[in-house]
């Protein structure tokens, strides 16, 4: 289904969200001031603090800053990996449409969709593409975070780190038809390292191939990706007891 923006914001009631068919109540809107400050794992009110309250200075940080630290590490790389499997999917479904449309552009018949449709299910699979690589991406970072607190070894996807810099880096690209290279020279831009040049042909394609189904821009591997993903989605997840705990408490509830 084609989304249609609204003409006017905010938009009018009843107006079709683009992303998913949840409508607020009839007559609810956001209070802008409702004066309640929600913690990130959503449980609790953040209240203010005393307005005569003493702060610590900025060189003696609260005892259980490091604590938190841990916390909000494992909070965020749990949340992107769910936004990786949420992205890969999301991306996975626009590039199977592209296929599709392709395909089916050959047939010739009334219902064949038509090049103008093509060009518009591409810009999605673009769009959406990078939206996975920025989760995927945010991920890798998260995910050495994680290893710093655990002791565990620090890996890092060079090859998605290329990928972002050159997409986030894109409009200062040279261009044809259908790839990007390096951009021309310029004296204003002191930057030394083009991370597209570290791209296979040192060149990033604008268009889409039928593998693309399997690798977002043919680089960003949709199973490997949401395969590291799952073993990181529910670090944040309470722990549940196992049944050998279960055991324990029901035959030795006072742990003798």
């Amino acid at each position: 289904m084609t989304y249609t923006p609204p003409l006017e914001w905010p938009p009018p009631v009843g107006w079709p969200p683009p992303s998913d068919d949840w409508m607020p109540p009839t007559g609810w809107t956001p209070d802008a001031r409702r004066p309640v400050r929600i913690p990130p794992d959503g449980h609790g009110v953040l209240l203010p603090g005393l307005p005569d309250a003493e702060e610590l200075p900025a060189h003696e940080p609260p005892g259980d800053a490091a604590d938190a630290r841990d916390r909000v590490v494992v909070r965020m790389l749990a949340l992107w990996a769910r936004s990786v499997q949420c992205d890969a999917h999301s991306y996975y479904q626009a590039a199977s449409k592209a296929a599709w449309t392709d395909r089916a552009i050959d047939y010739g018949e009334e219902w064949s969709p038509t090049e103008h449709h093509l060009a518009r299910v591409i810009e999605e699979v673009w769009v959406r593409g990078y939206r996975l690589v920025m989760s995927a991406y945010q991920m890798e970072r998260w995910l050495q975070a994680y290893q710093q607190i655990t002791g565990g070894s620090e890996q890092s996807d060079d090859r998605l780190r290329m990928l972002r810099n050159t997409i986030e880096h894109l409009d200062e690209a040279s261009f044809t038809d259908l790839v990007a290279r390096k951009g021309p020279p310029d004296p204003k831009n002191k930057r030394k390292k083009w991370s597209i040049d570290e791209l296979p042909g040192k060149e990033l394609f604008l268009g889409f191939d039928a593998g693309f189904t399997e690798a977002a821009f043919g680089l960003v591997n949709l199973k490997d990706v949401t395969t590291r993903a799952r073993q990181s989605a529910q670090l944040d997840a309470p722990d549940e007891p196992s049944f050998d705990d279960y055991v324990t408490e029901l035959y030795d509830p006072e742990g003798d």
